[in-house]
């Protein structure tokens, strides 16, 4: 059964004005086009300049911070912390203070995000990048009345996302995501397998309308290909997995236990913990690839946390975007979870995990317990942000055949993934 979650990452001129050698871009608060180091200090410099009032929801925020001495320490360790990280690793942080660090989200999530070489669409994550593998980063983000806000605040920028202003960067200034370099980026991702289609031709846009034709930010991020661009491979063969997401294969594990330690590298998945408590025993042993719909459910989980700081796993020091503990992001990141009956008895119930890794991560389900589905159809889709998924087989069931581990091209979405087979034993097939 196939998942289409969509999870990809010339317009209006914008509005411009040179500051010494640099062109500021007024539409969306950014000098050219930011690296990873300038793109927290530019904003960190706008909101000196030009002060703005906190949006409600980070003055709630703030509220909690002065109020809360557990909070207040947390994150004023945090952020020490992360000065000593920066500097081992000879980058430069502008944020010293928690009031600090407000006034540069506020900017965040009242903007949409620029197009950078480095890490396109994902502020939030560059703002704190060096903030989570700290000590007290772990503890900070792990609380609930921190996540709760968390959780507020990117509801606050998701609503930005959908509206028409968002729509100010979709333009091709080197700061747009139709500039030069951004469409080769986006479309030499989506070109698989030595393809050359143009930006206009892999998805439905208009070149000759404002911003392509996207309404907002949102709109251009959840948009469709074309058809033809992603067939179903193999429609008529039950036994041929399809991937779910357009992705790169992360990992695959066997005889998944229900409880382990996903926080520690070389032991990657808990069932209890990426399922909860739903048909967990029905996976037992069972496998993990990171019909009818049987249960569909979203379970909310932490931001921004990640395993680095318990010294089980180096921190990621290199550049881009790419998350080396997504299987503790499958136990402890908000996550929607949708249960399958396949036809194919070979296959039987399986789980499909869609799991928001950076930024705002909104897993949205558009199916409903009950809904009877044919490989292709689509199921919902990620909003805002970066994220992963897994699929999980009962045990007995003979999957095979995945992608090598690693590989740098995106697997297409709708593209064979697997393929089930009947089980064999002492040379006879069992059926």
């Amino acid at each position: 059964m196939y998942l289409n979650f969509p999870c990809l990452l010339r317009a209006l001129a914008p509005r411009t004005r040179t500051l010494g050698h640099e062109t500021w871009h007024e539409d969306i608060g950014i000098l050219g086009s930011p690296s990873e180091n300038s793109l927290t200090y530019y904003v960190s410099r706008e909101v000196e300049r030009n002060p703005q009032d906190l949006h409600p929801v980070l003055g709630e925020f703030e509220r909690l911070i002065e109020t809360n001495p557990r909070i207040y320490m947390l994150l004023q360790s945090m952020l020490q912390e992360a000065q000593e990280y920066r500097l081992d690793i000879e980058q430069n942080v502008e944020i010293h203070d928690c009031h600090k660090l407000l006034r540069v989200l506020n900017h965040i999530i009242t903007h949409a995000p620029p197009w950078t070489d480095d890490h396109p669409g994902v502020p939030v994550l560059v703002l704190l990048k060096s903030s989570m593998p700290t000590v007290s980063g772990y503890a900070f983000f792990q609380d609930p009345e921190v996540n709760k806000l968390i959780k507020k605040t990117l509801s606050a920028w998701a609503d930005f996302l959908s509206s028409p202003e968002s729509a100010c960067v979709l333009n091709t200034s080197t700061a747009g995501w139709f500039s030069t370099r951004a469409l080769w980026r986006l479309t030499d991702t989506a070109n698989i397998g030595g393809d050359g289609f143009e930006f206009e031709e892999l998805y439905i846009c208009n070149p000759d309308a404002p911003h392509y034709g996207f309404k907002s930010w949102d709109d251009f991020f959840t948009r469709k290909f074309r058809e033809g661009i992603r067939p179903v491979a193999f429609p008529d063969d039950d036994s041929v997995i399809v991937n779910p997401c357009e992705s790169q294969p992360f990992a695959v594990a066997r005889q998944v236990k229900a409880r382990d330690s996903f926080w520690i590298k070389g032991k990657t998945y808990s069932l209890s913990d990426m399922l909860g408590d739903t048909f967990v025993a029905r996976f037992l042993d069972g496998t993990v690839y990171q019909g009818k719909i049987v249960k569909s459910y979203v379970l909310d989980g932490t931001y921004s946390s990640t395993p680095e700081a318990l010294n089980v796993n180096p921190p990621n020091k290199g550049p881009g975007n790419e998350i080396p503990y997504q299987g503790y992001l499958a136990a402890m990141a908000t996550r929607a979870v949708i249960l399958i009956e396949a036809e194919n008895s070979e296959i039987g119930l399986m789980a499909f995990l869609a799991i928001g890794m950076a930024e705002i991560s909104t897993c949205e389900i558009s199916v409903c317990e009950g809904d009877y589905l044919k490989k292709g159809d689509e199921l919902g889709m990620f909003h805002y942000g970066g994220s992963s998924h897994c699929l999980i087989f009962q045990k007995g069931v003979n999957v095979t055949g995945f992608p090598e581990v690693g590989g740098e091209k995106n697997i297409p979405v709708r593209g064979q993934l697997a393929i089930v087979t009947p089980m064999e034993m002492d040379g006879f097939q069992v059926v």
